[in-house]
């Protein structure tokens, strides 16, 4: 039975006004956000920095890693007016976090229970924990909810994910049984996946199929399962019982031709989204100029540099530099995860929000498997951080294919590392990439950096044919 008349009347009549009044966190700051996004730049960067004098300040006081960056640069967080303050701080990157990682980067007088323990799915070749702030879960909940409307869609609808099974935040940190039928009852919610390397045009009409009666849905995965999945789509076939409402794509760099081949594909709109599992929701694509993407600006300062630290000038590519304002347990300022992105002016959209051009920095190559299959980095981060557990034992990975079925799994070990577990690494990756595949582990001091500067996680050293 469709259920979107039900809750297109219910949702924005009854319990979002019902949840603002009562001041639950998640609805008042959807609420405040599609208020705030109009307001003008310079109000909403007046905003910015008192949050980050805020956050500032207390790093200072009860953070042993940021009291000894700020001492030692100078810094004085009583003394910032803008938000060009930060360019006189250092770059911290996931590689020193995680080095100091948990006594040196956490709140010593923030509860323990407000700590949400983490990891990053490793998408980078440097996989690592950290703790989220339980406090900031509404925020986070209340910018989605209002970035589904600029997406065109609803919380109500039918959400599809083309990502890897490893990828939900359920997965990680399961809500509650009663916060799940809460979802289903008061919101609609309904949420069901496809594994991004093993989804078929087969697989996913029946799964529209299934779902339509519901009534409308929309995707979220990573821009090159889906554009692959709109291309086989493409070659003919029954046509679909519907058709999405948007596509959402993360995780990878979305580029023009995937966009349009998804479009043709889906007749629907395609929308980025730009997150990292330790600062996330960072921004989206404007609802009016999607060719731009807008900076939420009311959850993190994000600056596009240059290699001295200063910010680039729009057009300009640089790298992306991100301070997270939410998080008070272990606070993410002037932190580098490695993307890149081109910076913009103001948006002629007329909202007063921080602007960003194309995100880059995010593609990687793919293992090619004799069966078929197809696993970028994403898809192998996770599985190495979230069931094989490599954090403690690993400093950095890249994983090198060196023949149709050979992959040279290089590490940059820990001292807990041993031989033993090397031989456990080779039997788990290559039991996950398929019987034809060999493992081989190779520890080394260092990986190098791509004479571009990138970080692989996946190299092929085999002929284009193959």
């Amino acid at each position: 039975m469709t259920v979107d008349p039900v809750y297109r009347w219910l949702v924005p009549r009854v319990v979002a006004p019902l949840a603002a009044t009562l001041g639950r966190p998640a609805w008042t700051t959807a609420r405040e956000l599609a208020t705030l996004q109009w307001r003008s730049s310079d109000e909403l960067e007046t905003r910015a920095v008192r949050r980050l004098r805020v956050l500032a300040e207390h790093a200072a006081r009860h953070v042993p890693y940021y009291r000894s960056m700020f001492a030692e640069a100078g810094f004085d967080p009583r003394h910032i007016r803008t938000l060009d303050a930060l360019a006189h701080l250092p770059i911290s990157t996931k590689a020193q976090l995680r080095a100091s990682f948990p006594d040196q980067t956490t709140a010593a007088n923030i509860p323990a229970g407000r700590r949400q323990r983490m990891m990053t799915s490793g998408s980078t070749g440097q996989p690592f924990e950290f703790y989220w702030d339980r406090q900031a879960a509404p925020t986070l909940a209340g910018t989605y909810f209002f970035w589904l409307t600029w997406a065109g869609t609803a919380i109500w609808h039918t959400r599809v994910v083309i990502a890897s099974p490893s990828y939900f935040y359920n997965e990680v940190a399961p809500p509650s049984r009663l916060r799940q039928l809460g979802g289903r009852l008061l919101l609609g919610e309904s949420n069901v996946s496809l594994s991004s390397d093993q989804v078929t045009t087969d697989r996913f009409r029946a799964l529209v199929n299934k779902i339509s009666p519901r009534g409308p849905y929309f995707i979220r995965g990573y821009p090159r399962a889906i554009a692959g999945l709109a291309a086989s789509l493409g070659q003919g076939g029954p046509p679909l019982a519907s058709r999405p409402r948007v596509v959402v794509t993360f995780a990878e760099t979305v580029t023009p031709a995937n966009v349009e081949l998804i479009k043709q594909a889906f007749a629907c709109p395609v929308v980025n989204y730009y997150s990292a599992w330790e600062v996330p929701q960072m921004a989206q694509s404007c609802p009016d100029r999607p060719d731009l993407l807008h900076v939420n600006g009311e959850r993190v300062v994000l600056r596009v540099v240059r290699p001295d630290g200063r910010d680039v000038a729009p057009g300009e590519t640089g790298q992306i530099v991100v301070t997270d304002l939410a998080n008070f347990v272990m606070p993410f300022i002037n932190y580098s995860s490695g993307d890149q992105a081109v910076a913009a002016g103001p948006c002629p959209c007329g909202r007063g929000l921080p602007t960003l051009g194309r995100i880059e920095g995010r593609d990687s190559e793919m293992i090619r498997t004799p069966q078929g299959r197809e696993i970028n980095g994403v898809v192998l981060g996770q599985y190495l951080a979230f069931v094989v557990g490599i954090i403690p034992y690993v400093w950095e990975y890249q994983a090198v294919q060196t023949g149709l079925d050979t992959i040279v799994l290089k590490v940059v070990p820990t001292p807990r590392f041993d031989r033993e577990y090397g031989a456990s690494l080779e039997r788990s990756l290559a039991e996950f990439l398929g019987g034809a595949m060999t493992v081989t582990v190779e520890s080394l001091d260092a990986i190098p950096l791509e004479p571009s500067g990138k970080r692989l996680i996946i190299k092929r050293l085999l002929p284009s044919r193959s």
